[in-house]
């Protein structure tokens, strides 16, 4: 492929081949040892010989408030890499024998433009936090040739009704704190004969033994799933990894309800593959990371979990996030790169808890010095941050933009670009981008002009799940969605907002449907949002519209956390709103200052992949006191 393409059209280098990954399902594949010869998705530099066995590769950090002790790490629940493999395959037995899930009974699904006879097998719905019983499950499942389907054990029994209702599992792995909100979501269903006939095998995952397992398990535990041999597994007769279902992730898509992703086999071993084709941080040492980024998002499902396996790093789970842990855990496991959503970074860059980890010895190290380079995903980070990790604690924070729909699409070099702007990098190994016309995908814009970035790529998703997709009778599946997000020649439409220059670098300023309307001009959240969590008196930031009726216009509100919370009076709040005031002044054209105010709040509502819930603070679902900036009288007030 070229490197430069007419206007902003452009296709990264990399010659990828249906051969290279096909026909392997992606159980095969990620234990097929891929990286081990040079290829055209493995250069020279990032080949791994062959992993050993006994390799650790999930590791369960104790509970937060465990003390820990350099000897309890021989007391570690860890799972190798010969033992994850050993049951995922047991579990793949048990699901066929105890089951009677035949990876052969497929659904067949209309055509879509990137696929043009999608199947479905028998689906397993998994929702779990990270931990070791999830990575079995998972495994266990796509070794079965069957489908998994992910979800959040955050979801309220009403977006768990819709997701039964769109998939239709035939067997749950639920955390056991999950079951409540399962069960009333299938006391929802209209189908009551499913909701009775679909078994739920529960997991204590704060106090699941496992590996180790146990003698006489109940008809519930899951652990009753693993046969006592890995033998006898079926294997699909017929298997097209393009198009067969492995993985369906929930996502908006650009824009309403929540919908199933469908990602095939064959996309997930080239989005494997195209993210470690580009990990130029690694130099040849055991990889060693921290597993807080849920698996079930796409972003640790990839970058963290997938991967893992055929380079061979150890991952070690938390089930949550914890400050406390994660510092502790980066010097005692050596880890040598972090994976984290931005506010982990502003955490880094801000926090008085990380400063005893940043002090530097004579030699010039600090607790962090394993770290040879961070990544952060699932929404934007402002540069300045990044600059305050660099110069605190001595590691880079690269930037990297992916989509449920579309796989990793782009990352910064690693090593180098600490002093670029808010980029995102270049496409990954194989991936198309294209800048067009929002509405018009046809129509491409030129280089530096911002438009809706389209993505090409063989990771690409097959399409959604269309709606009525088991029903039968007279409901025909609705496959709208997926018309409306991909292209007659297969371009996904993101809804987001970006530019590429000269040398192919994306810079992302913000999503359509997120855009502030000024009068007649358009406001990018994210860049005001990077601006003022510049200020090291801000500890994070969000920005919304709020409508003035008398002037018929939006105006740019920010909702800020102050990195000071002993400032309490309404004096202190002023003079800080004042002085972000005149921050946002110096830097953006007047139509972009904050002329809908200043509220100072608790915290940003996010997402788990850190994403600004902006609809919360929108609709008044967050309390905070009001400062009024551009009137002659400031005042205070409860939202």
């Amino acid at each position: 492929m070229s490197e430069t393409a007419p206007a902003s059209k452009l296709a990264y280098a990399g010659s990828w081949t249906y051969a290279s990954f096909a026909p392997a399902s992606v159980f095969d594949w990620l234990f097929s040892s891929p990286f081990a010869t040079e290829s055209s998705f493995t250069p020279a530099q990032n080949r791994i010989a062959n992993v050993e066995d006994e390799r650790p590769q999930l590791v369960s950090l104790p509970p937060p408030n465990w003390q820990f002790s350099l000897s309890d790490i021989e007391n570690d629940r860890t799972l190798t890499r010969r033992q994850l493999r050993r049951d995922a395959l047991r579990l793949a037995a048990g699901l066929q024998s105890l089951h009677q899930l035949d990876a052969d009974n497929v659904h067949a699904l209309p055509p879509t433009p990137r696929c043009a006879a999608p199947q479905v097998a028998p689906i397993v719905l998994v929702q779990l936090p990270n931990c070791l019983p999830f990575a079995t499950t998972v495994l266990g499942v796509l070794a079965a040739g069957l489908t998994t389907t992910l979800v959040s054990p955050s979801l309220t029994d009403k977006e768990l009704a819709w997701v039964l209702q769109s998939s239709r599992p035939r067997i749950i792995i639920t955390a056991t704190g999950c079951l409540q909100a399962m069960q009333s979501a299938l006391d929802q269903q209209n189908d009551q004969a499913f909701a009775r006939s679909v078994p739920v095998y529960p997991v204590n995952v704060g106090q699941d033994p496992y590996p180790a397992l146990p003698t006489q398990p109940s008809s519930q535990d899951w652990t009753r799933l693993l046969a006592k041999t890995p033998t006898g597994i079926k294997q699909p007769r017929q298997f097209d990894p393009a198009a067969r279902a492995a993985i369906i992730l929930w996502s908006s898509g650009t824009s309403g309800r929540s919908k199933g992703v469908m990602l095939s086999h064959h996309a997930l071993n080239f989005s494997v593959a195209s993210i470690w084709h580009d990990a130029d941080f690694y130099r040849a040492q055991h990889e060693r990371w921290l597993g807080f980024v849920p698996f079930f998002h796409v972003y640790g499902l990839l970058n963290l979990f997938l991967v893992a396996i055929p380079t061979g790093s150890t991952v070690y789970t938390m089930a949550s996030f914890n400050p406390d842990q994660m510092l502790a855990a980066i010097p005692k496991r050596q880890i040598t790169y972090l994976h984290m959503a931005p506010p982990i970074a502003v955490f880094l860059a801000k926090s008085p808890m990380v400063e005893p980890y940043a002090k530097r010895d004579a030699q010039g190290r600090n607790k962090f010095s394993s770290l040879v380079a961070g990544v952060t995903g699932g929404a934007p980070l402002g540069h300045d941050v990044v600059a305050q990790v660099h110069s605190r604690l001595g590691f880079r924070i690269r930037l990297g933009y992916g989509l449920t729909e579309a796989g990793g699409v782009t990352v910064q070099p690693g090593l180098a670009h600490v002093d670029k702007g808010d980029d995102t990098g270049r496409p990954h190994w194989g991936v198309e981008l294209k800048i067009a016309r929002p509405e018009e995908s046809e129509q491409v814009m030129p280089m530096d002009e911002p438009g809706e970035i389209l993505i090409r790529s063989p990771g690409l998703m097959i399409g959604y799940l269309p709606l009525n997709a088991f029903t039968g009778g007279e409901d025909k599946p609705d496959t709208s969605a997926t018309t409306a997000a991909i292209t007659h020649d297969g371009w996904f439409r993101t809804g987001d907002i970006g530019a590429l220059d000269a040398t192919g670098t994306l810079r992302i300023s913000d999503r359509i449907k997120e855009l502030i309307k000024v009068r007649a001009f358009q406001v990018p959240p994210a860049e005001l949002e990077a601006i003022l969590c510049s200020s090291d008196e801000v500890a994070d930031a969000g920005v919304v519209a709020t409508y003035d009726a008398s002037e018929a216009t939006e105006w740019p509100r920010a909702f800020v956390v102050a990195a000071n919370q002993g400032i309490v009076s309404e004096d202190g709040l002023t003079a800080l709103a004042h002085r972000l005031r005149l921050l946002v002044e110096r830097q953006t054209s007047k139509y972009k200052w904050l002329r809908g105010g200043i509220v100072f709040v608790d915290k940003i509502p996010k997402s788990p992949s850190g994403k600004i819930l902006r609809r919360v603070m929108k609709d008044g679902g967050i309390k905070g006191v009001e400062v009024s900036l551009y009137e002659k009288k400031t005042h205070r007030s409860k939202l």
